[in-house]
């Protein structure tokens, strides 16, 4: 037994002694799908612009995404290729100016599971909030790596959604976590635009 206690104690400790991941964890992610876009052509269309230049105010005063800062960290789809979408990338580009701070572009809309690890795995976010702006069919990827991501287990019994309306583009799904464990889960209206939903 005693050595059973002790072994634990050291294996617990030798875990902070190397920042391991459990205790690096965001206490907030943030989820948004790019703005509107452009019946044709991978940019966004001139609402989606403005709707861009909107969500600084919103990330700087809103309290439901104001919690815990603003955000430590923006990350945006990369584009596969030359004409891949950068719509991502130009809907968070306002508020990046503003923070002063650089947008990841680290990960493609198909790496979820690279994304969430980089977040979940960055001492410098622990306690913080990370925001990500993405193609809204992958979104859901977002959310199901977040939360079979914690090493305390799976997420809290909370309601996870299957979809991101496709006609949507107005929301910001709001995860919060315990110790790398999400906790809750809540969709919100950005209410920015004219015609906005609530």
């Amino acid at each position: 037994m005693r050595k059973t206690l002790f072994n634990l104690f050291f294996c617990a400790a030798a875990a902070l002694a190397c920042g391991a991941p459990a205790f690096a964890a965001p206490a907030q992610v943030v989820i948004i799908r790019h703005a509107e876009k452009q019946e044709y052509g991978n940019q966004l269309s001139e609402k989606g612009f403005r709707r861009a230049e909107a969500l600084v105010n919103f990330f700087l005063s809103v309290p439901a995404v104001t919690g815990y800062g603003t955000p430590v960290a923006v990350y945006a789809a990369a584009p596969k290729n030359e004409d891949s979408s950068i719509r991502s990338i130009q809907t968070v580009t306002p508020l990046a100016r503003a923070l002063n701070i650089t947008i990841n572009t680290d990960f493609t809309r198909g790496q979820a599971h690279k994304l969430v690890k980089d977040i979940m795995e960055n001492p410098r976010y622990t306690g913080r909030m990370v925001l990500i702006c993405w193609q809204h069919g992958h979104t859901t990827d977002i959310v199901r790596e977040l939360a079979e991501y914690s090493p305390y287990g799976p997420a809290a019994e909370i309601f996870l959604p299957d979809e991101w309306p496709d006609a949507k583009y107005d929301r910001a799904w709001i995860i919060d976590l315990y110790r790398g464990r999400v906790t809750s889960f809540k969709d919100i209206p950005q209410r920015l635009l004219p015609g906005d939903s609530n």
